[in-house]
């Protein structure tokens, strides 16, 4: 059965409702629906996540092979994966990021803004997604970890210095003396590190 253009822009238009839809509802995307949303974000209708070569990626990202041969000597270009495939989101990101022109346009401008916007929304909802499982960490609670962490070193270490060492270190000669501050010194990094340890939960 045939399906003409008109029809098939409609099939993809409740496609891309649903996508719409699936993130939503905090579900996560496919690596088939991300594609094509990071395609319509970057303003194609092409959503290969990967090229083969060259060759299909210049034609998915609308550029002739020289303006791609050109783009890859740039600093900070995409590099091939080992098996010699380009990845075609990565690609779209550094042309994005540098401005660069020559992508295909979609139909109708405001569906890449719809798209870029959804591909933000996504991204916002992945990131809550991972604080909550513990992937990450907040930046205010690492400061105040940090610096609880270095006070209780410097009171460990004021504790050591000031009121054990002196009635160790009476009578002892300068060999001995080093000897105890060291070993002070390493009891106060063991109880930090033991801090630090309790902390991260490692």
């Amino acid at each position: 059965m045939s399906i003409n253009s008109e029809a098939a822009e409609k099939v993809l238009q409740k496609d891309l409702e649903n996508v719409i839809k699936k993130v939503a509802g905090g579900k996560t995307l496919t690596s088939a629906e991300r594609a094509r949303v990071e395609a319509l974000a970057a303003g194609s209708q092409d959503s290969t996540t990967y090229a083969k070569n060259l060759v299909q990626l210049a034609e998915i990202l609308g550029v002739t092979r020289r303006t791609l041969s050109s783009w890859r000597k740039m600093e900070g270009a995409p590099e091939p994966l080992p098996n010699g495939e380009h990845e075609v989101a990565r690609w779209r990101e550094f042309i994005r990021i540098r401005g660069l022109k020559g992508s295909n346009d979609v139909g109708h401008p405001t569906e890449a803004l719809k798209a870029r916007r959804l591909l933000v929304d996504i991204e916002e909802r992945e990131l809550r997604l991972s604080i909550k499982r513990g992937d990450y960490l907040h930046r205010e609670d690492v400061r105040r970890a940090v610096l609880e962490g270095l006070a209780r070193l410097f009171a460990i270490l004021h504790k050591r210095l000031e009121d054990e060492l002196p009635p160790l270190s009476c009578g002892k000669d300068a060999v001995g003396i080093r000897e105890e501050n060291a070993r002070a010194i390493d009891e106060a990094r063991r109880e930090a590190y033991e801090f630090f340890q309790g902390w991260t939960g490692s």
